[in-house]
């Protein structure tokens, strides 16, 4: 019983906390390359429908990285 308890590696809680911060920045990006040419922020080459579709790529991606780093902080616990 014990030596199972001695090999365990401790448990990692930054890898998740790197998730939900990447997740956080991939939002953000989302958010503004749908947002930057209306806002005035930038202009860029490829077509607005290109760009709509990119940000809502990045936005999505972010949302499963945030919903990863959350379940592995907080609800998987053994």
């Amino acid at each position: 019983m014990q030596d199972e308890q001695t090999n365990r590696l401790p448990e990692n809680r930054y890898r998740p906390m790197g998730e939900l911060i990447r997740g956080i920045f991939f939002i953000l990006f989302g958010l503004f390359a749908i947002f930057a040419e209306k806002l005035g922020l930038g202009e860029f080459r490829i077509s607005p429908q290109w760009m709509m579709v990119l940000g809502i790529v990045l936005m999505l991606y972010g949302i499963f990285r945030v919903y990863n780093g959350v379940r592995k902080l907080f609800f998987n616990r053994n």
